[in-house]
């Protein structure tokens, strides 16, 4: 008999509508990402036939998130919540099975895949403003969090055939503003000061070695 401890949902969300939701799905391998240098991502190979034909219409602009419940209630926490970047579909005739590989990003990837073009004149707008333009022009579905003491700063300048996600980091950097893609497809943007106030105000966490499931060191020159 297995207990199962850690009960997962999977969502595929479309046009704000959960379109299909299931249910600890077994014959499925699932991992997330998250880093300082990349945008969370999530992915998962199955070979679950329930699973792969609910995911079958996954396509652009669909959102996926994973819950996980760490109890007998049904409360789910939020782990990763992205929308589409790859779909591969395997299908072996000996066997008769089906594979089904998928790969869900933080939405603020789109920003990087807009290329500005024309003239772009940013005459004393505010900080808040030229961030949710620039979010509105690339279709990003993502909650923008910004400071208080950030969003009225203004900002005057002249940019042309740039790429969206650039011009936002090098706004940032002048800014002295620090940007964190969350595993919730959200985005927090706060000065640097506060943020490096709030990690020194933080307690560590332990982690004992039988809390670790597995572990993998790699070096190179």
């Amino acid at each position: 008999m297995t207990n199962i401890t850690h009960k997962i949902r999977l969502d595929i969300i479309r046009d704000n509508t959960i379109v299909d939701s299931l249910d600890n799905p077994d014959i499925l391998k699932i991992s997330t990402s998250s880093s300082v240098h990349s945008f969370p991502t999530l992915y998962f190979l199955s070979s679950n036939n329930e699973l792969n034909k609910a995911f079958m219409t996954y396509s652009k602009l669909d959102i996926m998130r994973l819950s996980v419940n760490h109890g007998n209630d049904n409360q789910y926490n939020t782990m990763f919540e992205g929308e589409f970047l790859k779909k591969n579909i395997k299908f072996e005739g000996e066997s008769n099975m089906l594979t089904l590989e998928v790969e869900a990003i933080h939405s603020f990837f789109r920003l990087s895949l807009l290329e500005i073009s024309s003239v772009q004149k940013f005459n004393e707008v505010n900080f808040e403003d030229f961030v949710l333009n620039l979010a509105k022009m690339a279709e990003i579905k993502s909650k923008i969090y910004i400071a208080d003491n950030l969003k009225k700063i203004l900002i005057t300048g002249l940019s042309r055939n740039t790429n969206a996600f650039r011009l936002f980091k090098e706004v940032c950097l002048i800014l002295n503003a620090t940007v964190v893609f969350n595993s919730d497809n959200t985005v927090n943007i706060e000065s640097r000061a506060e943020r490096v106030n709030s990690i020194r105000a933080s307690e560590p966490k332990i982690i004992t070695d039988k809390e670790i499931i597995s572990f993998n060191h790699t070096e190179q020159i």
